[in-house]
């Protein structure tokens, strides 16, 4: 029988669950986990803060579909931490943090001990699937198993595992062994078969798809055209159907007119989504019409938007059994074409766009000549990337990130540092503006030292922008949204990047397709006032 530590056990277990990297950062309560990162043939990456390992680890999850997984110290490691972790519950990606803790006998008491919080797994418990404390190496094979059914068979969301320091060290028999996760819930016929019923006698369907409905891409199309429904997506929805679809209004729920739409539709099919203000910057969406849900999280059916029918389920399952439903059947009335619904749709969108969005538009023109079909966008909170969400066409499903839900500052890099990592064959690219990218600008040093081909572009207007706007259309004094920016190209060449300031479109276009195949990071700065913008 082999013995080993807890802390390699735990590495060895990760390995069984098809883990190959972590993201983290070591410290005194941790080494006995790095004691079996190698041996466990596992690829850690150091990063400079906490935050920004958990939005790599983030990254890695989106670009993977599989949990990332960090490793941070205790206290100020949770603490730096939560931000990514947040993040990831709000917008449902799979997570796991490992973070040490104090020793056991210290719990609760106050001693002062290093690091101490007064109930760590308290402090995540908010944001988090489950967190637990654990208290016995014994424990941890019953954890990391739900811990992983969580991420593979319900609403995926982070999980917290606190380990403390006297754990970690003690000896255990290595026959720790991956327990096997339930299936997915699968949809009630019945419930199908009344949404068909429901749908086919609806004069003007809508269907609504977001993170949920990622993987439904041939139901959607084929449920869309039988019943000739325009698909509006939200942001993690984005490119499920491809934006070229005849019957595909993109991510336009922002726009008015996507709004509109919404509320003029007698029946809307809404698949895998929350429907966060993030989308739409609303306290809610005008709904009239009878819902249809499809939900693998029976909260979501039974939260805002109320559902007529309430299917909880995975998907791709209820999207098929739909689609199949809808085959059978004949159509009990006729209905107006809903392509040419569609693109009245967008001629209006496309008219009632503002002066600087018409100018972020011209941007991601650009971009989108530069960059591939399969690219992969993480977008900062910035005017520039809530313009992209409408504007930036998406052909395939899991390219454009932009978490509007927790719309926290400072988590493009990172994230796309661990979607690179996590996808090295795919073009990543990050897009920020010059508030937010400083909030984790360090992280441009992880990705020197990994050698990743990462375009970053940066949005510079010198203000929190948005904030700007707000203040000024309230008549407020702008206090605290006008910071001096830095020099960027001297701080991205100083952490060992390629900068450049492009000076037309063209050079942009240039600077980007060489970024994708450089030999490291490029930090690409564009200003909001360049001439050859306005021109």
């Amino acid at each position: 029988m082999t013995v080993m530590t807890c802390g390699q056990a735990v590495m060895k277990l990760l390995a069984a669950y098809e883990v190959d990297t972590v993201f983290g950062m070591a410290g005194t309560m941790t080494v006995e986990l790095y004691r079996g990162i190698p041996p466990a043939g596992i690829r850690h990456v150091q990063c400079r803060n906490e935050q920004g390992a958990s939005l790599m680890a983030d990254g890695y999850a989106r670009a993977t579909g599989k949990p990332g997984v960090c490793t941070i110290i205790a206290g100020p490691g949770v603490t730096n931490a939560a931000t990514g972790i947040a993040q990831a519950y709000c917008d449902s990606q799979p997570m796991l943090v490992l973070s040490g803790a104090c020793a056991t006998r210290t719990h609760g008491k106050g001693w002062g001990a290093v690091h101490e919080l007064n109930d760590q797994a308290a402090v995540t418990a908010g944001f988090t699937a489950f967190s637990a404390m654990v208290r016995y190496p014994e424990e941890l094979p019953e954890w990391m198993g739900r811990a992983f059914g969580v991420f593979r068979s319900s609403r995926p969301r982070p999980v917290h595992l606190s380990l403390p320091r006297d754990v970690l060290p003690e000896l255990v028999e290595a026959t720790w062994q991956v327990r096997r996760a339930p299936s997915l819930p699968m949809p009630d016929l019945a419930a199908i078969d009344e949404a068909a019923d429901r749908l086919l006698q609806a004069r003007r369907p809508l269907i609504l798809v977001g993170g949920g409905a990622i993987g439904t891409r041939s139901a959607l199309t084929a449920i869309a055209e039988r019943l000739q429904a325009p698909v509006l997506s939200t942001n993690a929805g984005k490119g499920i159907l491809p934006e070229s679809h005849p019957l595909s209004l993109g991510c336009s729920i922002v726009q008015k007119p996507s709004q509109e739409a919404l509320a003029d539709a007698d029946v809307v099919l809404l698949v895998g989504s929350e429907v966060s203000a993030g989308d739409h910057f609303l306290a809610k969406l005008d709904i009239p019409g009878d819902i249809i849900r499809i939900d693998i999280d029976l909260a979501e059916l039974t939260s805002t938007y109320c559902a007529a029918v309430a299917i909880q389920g995975d998907a791709r399952a209820a999207m098929r059994a739909l689609a199949t439903a809808l085959a059978s059947r004949t159509p009990v009335i006729e209905r107006p074409q809903g392509e040419e619904r569609t693109r009245e749709i967008r001629a209006r969108n496309a008219a009632s766009m503002t002066d600087l969005q018409r100018l972020h538009a011209r941007v991601w023109r650009i971009l989108r000549q530069a960059l591939p079909a399969d690219a992969i966008v993480m977008g900062d909170a910035s005017q520039l990337v809530y313009s992209g969400s409408f504007v930036m066409p998406m052909e395939t499903e899991r390219c454009w990130y932009y978490s509007g839900t927790y719309c926290s500052l400072g988590v493009a890099l990172p994230m796309a540092i661990g979607a690179k990592l996590g996808a090295p064959h795919r073009p990543v690219v990050a897009v920020a503006g010059d508030g937010g990218l400083m909030f984790t600008i360090n992280e441009l040093a992880t990705a020197v030292e990994e050698r990743l081909a990462l375009p970053l572009i940066v949005w510079n207007n010198d203000a929190l922008k948005e904030i700007v706007d707000q203040m000024d259309q309230r008549q407020i004094p702008r206090i605290g949204v006008e910071p001096r920016s830095p020099d960027f190209l001297r701080i991205a060449q100083g952490l060992g990047c390629h900068a450049t300031r492009p000076a037309s479109a063209e050079q942009l276009a240039s600077a980007v397709r060489d970024a994708l195949v450089a030999d490291r990071p490029t930090l690409i700065e564009v200003r909001e006032d360049s001439p050859w913008l306005m021109a």
